[in-house]
């Protein structure tokens, strides 16, 4: 028997709200979005975010995204309810940020040197 992977699934305590964060923040395009499900497409990997109230991020998985420019998309994210995990970094690959969205759950951003 073999498996199929389908989602990274989250579990987050308002989807229209965390639907917005990733849709407009990352510009994430959405596949399905309903008050209890909302589906959106990360390059090819489906972000499933799923209705439960009270939920807690604790050991979410990380989700890592590039991006263009992180200053500005920290920026984007913050007016969007996330909070800046520490300070960004440079290390030798790129500038660093690590974010935590409204439900917690930890979000990596990568701006790669174009060198």
């Amino acid at each position: 028997m073999s498996a199929t992977f389908k989602h990274v699934m989250l579990m987050v305590n308002d989807v229209n709200a965390s639907v917005k964060f990733y849709s407009e923040g990352l510009g994430l395009p959405v596949k399905k979005n309903s008050p209890a499900w909302a589906e959106l497409d990360a390059g090819g990997t489906t972000i499933a975010l799923h209705a439960a109230e009270g939920a807690n991020a604790g050991s979410s998985p990380i989700l890592s995204f590039h991006v263009e420019d992180v200053l500005e998309s920290v920026k984007s994210l913050e007016a969007l309810g996330a909070n800046l995990e520490g300070r960004i970094r440079e290390p030798s690959f790129g500038k660093v940020a690590a974010i935590r969205t409204p439900d917690g759950h930890l979000v990596s951003l990568l701006q790669p040197n174009t060198n």
